[in-house]
């Protein structure tokens, strides 16, 4: 049996937040989602089961480099840029997308409401025009009907986005 989604292994982002008070804080309290998702203080994607990007925040958008029209609305291997995405079909849809491990993660979460932490996957940008990946570490939790998306590690580079605390 999955955790329970108000479980601390199920809130690898949000933690000890509960959905009922998820709830009130966004709901009664009036705080719009995309403030919240502002005030997590970590890069962060609000993704449906299909990983196409509902909301994105701040933070998300300076490492993309984007503008939320850029993200909103789009699947995420439009977001991230990868070459796959191009093929006929686009982003899910073609043979390589089966083995993505975003997909898989987000996928996952969606189904079972279990979080996952600093999963990490490979984006190939160029496929047959370098050799050129790029890195990313992700963690996922389902909040309603939606999963979170935390951008753990992006780019080319080694060193995290957040610190690595054994997630």
């Amino acid at each position: 049996m999955p955790p329970q989604s108000d479980s601390p292994a199920a809130r690898p982002i949000t933690g000890e937040v509960c959905d009922k008070c998820l709830s009130r804080i966004t709901g009664q309290k009036g705080v719009p989602l995309g403030e919240f998702l502002d005030d997590l203080g970590v890069p962060v994607l609000l993704v449906d089961s299909d990983v196409t990007v509902m909301l994105a925040n701040k933070f998300v958008r300076s490492i993309l480099k984007k503008d939320i029209s850029q993200i909103q609305g789009r699947r995420g291997g439009d977001v991230f840029e990868c070459a796959y995405a191009h093929l006929p079909g686009g982003c899910g849809r073609t043979i390589h997308c089966s083995g993505c491990a975003i997909r898989r993660t987000v996928t996952d979460t969606f189904l079972t409401g279990r979080g996952h932490a600093a999963v990490s996957a490979t984006i190939h940008p160029d496929i047959g025009k370098s050799n050129r990946q790029v890195a990313i570490r992700i963690s996922t939790e389902k909040i309603w009907n939606m999963v979170l998306l935390r951008l753990d590690q992006f780019g080319p580079a080694k060193e995290p986005l957040l610190p690595n605390k054994g997630h």
